[in-house]
């Protein structure tokens, strides 16, 4: 039976990412974030394009999805071939992730067909993976486009949406088809930018162990590591968490 600790991730970027948000300078990389909160899963965003450079300080991380990012008119091969070469050289790069798809790709007029080519145009062996945020679960065909994912990175923008959550995420599940889906837990809340309170980060923290038992998700996902040394009380609970429960069964 597997551990807490084997279902959880880290969304990594580089030092400062989010420095508009007016945090303090961040020194914190991708593999610093790992270590501190004993992880080796990640979701590797905004570190394009992606190289063997880029690649050698997760090497050691037991599974890596990596952001890509479409070209002018949604073009996709020229973006995809780092990924996918890192993929056939490393094992452990299981896929691509498509960040924002569903609050912006979708908006720009991505249609399902382009997921397919994306498909058709992968490896067989290499996973495609679609950010979906709560707030877009009413786009009409959404399934459409969850038929060609092989798994669902799953927000809540908004924490007051917190109290929502089983059920935003089992209406996920219903319209993937039940996709694995992996939970995101913000460490800071984006959507007012301002601090998470410490009962919300637990709450979202309990929730997701819940899930995870009951089958309803397959993993959760701290964003992010450029936020983990600008001085947020939930990073240093977030921490002490996985330390006192990382090793649980779930």
């Amino acid at each position: 039976m597997a551990a807490v600790r084997d279902a959880l991730w880290l969304w990594g970027t580089r030092a400062n990412a989010l420095q508009s948000y007016g945090f303090h300078t961040s020194r914190m990389t991708v593999a610093q974030g790992l270590a501190e909160l004993g992880l080796d899963q990640v979701m590797m965003c905004g570190l394009l394009p992606p190289s063997e450079d880029e690649y050698l300080p997760v090497r050691r991380s037991r599974r890596i999805l990596w952001e890509m990012s479409f070209e002018e008119g949604f073009g996709f091969e020229r973006p995809l071939e780092p990924i996918a070469r890192l993929h056939r050289a490393h094992p452990n790069v299981v896929g691509v992730l498509l960040d924002d798809f569903s609050t912006t790709e979708i908006k720009k007029g991505a249609r399902p067909e382009l997921l397919a080519r994306i498909r058709q145009y992968m490896p067989g062996s290499m996973q495609l993976w679609l950010v979906i945020y709560s707030m877009s679960l009413n786009i009409p065909n959404l399934e459409q486009y969850l038929r060609h994912a092989d798994g669902i990175s799953f927000w809540v923008w908004d924490p007051r949406e917190l109290e929502q959550l089983p059920h935003s995420v089992s209406r996920c599940n219903q319209i993937s088809a039940g996709k694995p889906l992996i939970l995101g837990l913000y460490l800071y809340d984006f959507s007012s930018n301002r601090p998470l309170s410490l009962g919300q980060m637990e709450k979202q923290v309990l929730a997701g162990v819940q899930l995870l038992r009951e089958g309803e998700c397959v993993g959760l996902c701290f964003l992010g590591s450029s936020v983990m040394d600008v001085g947020l009380e939930t990073v240093e609970w977030t921490r002490k968490w996985v330390k006192a429960h990382g090793a649980e069964r779930l």
